[in-house]
């Protein structure tokens, strides 16, 4: 199983390539395309799980290919919405899904004691957590946590999450594109 570090250092790799790319390419179609479309890929890319392409979006906000903000709005409204789907889809499949999954039988007694003993901060870095992004939605459902507790947290985790990730890759993205 790779680590943290070891996915960031491969995706900063894969974006600072990406962008170099980027900043050669003059292609007016390209641009038009991102400027048009770019914000909806992000929201439907963090939607799924956008880790790769938000680290991308922001190289390319750094580069000037897309706006900052706009990035970081769309990419914490689709992960936003993606975990609330499955925070209530949970409620009706959690068990059978929890059974079906060697992942999630494995990890949930350790993370449903977590979630049980420490909600706020589970959802709150839930997204920071590689793989267990889809996990906390089922367990703090399923543990019977409020919609009116996890859908403000999860909120606030997403556009934690998208800041984070635009602000450290646009640095790389400002790098790439005055180089």
């Amino acid at each position: 199983m790779p680590t943290l570090p070891g996915f960031i250092v491969n995706i900063a790799a894969i974006a600072f390539l990406a962008a170099n790319n980027l900043s050669a390419a003059t292609d007016p179609n390209l641009l038009r395309f991102l400027s048009q479309y770019g914000y909806f890929a992000i929201l439907f890319a963090a939607f799924w799980e956008g880790e790769a392409v938000l680290i991308a979006a922001g190289v390319l906000c750094g580069s000037g290919y897309l706006d900052w903000r706009l990035t970081i709005i769309a990419a914490a409204i689709g992960g936003s919405a993606g975990d609330q789907i499955y925070f209530y889809a949970a409620h009706d499949r959690a068990a059978r899904l929890i059974n079906k999954s060697k992942r999630l039988r494995k990890w949930y007694p350790k993370i449903s004691k977590f979630v049980l003993r420490h909600g706020t901060i589970a959802v709150l870095l839930s997204r920071f957590a590689t793989g267990l992004r889809i996990t906390i939605p089922l367990v703090c459902a399923t543990a019977g946590m409020s919609p009116k507790k996890y859908s403000p947290l999860n909120l606030i985790s997403a556009f934690a999450w998208a800041s984070f990730w635009v602000a450290v890759m646009y640095q790389v993205g400002a790098r790439v594109h005055a180089g």
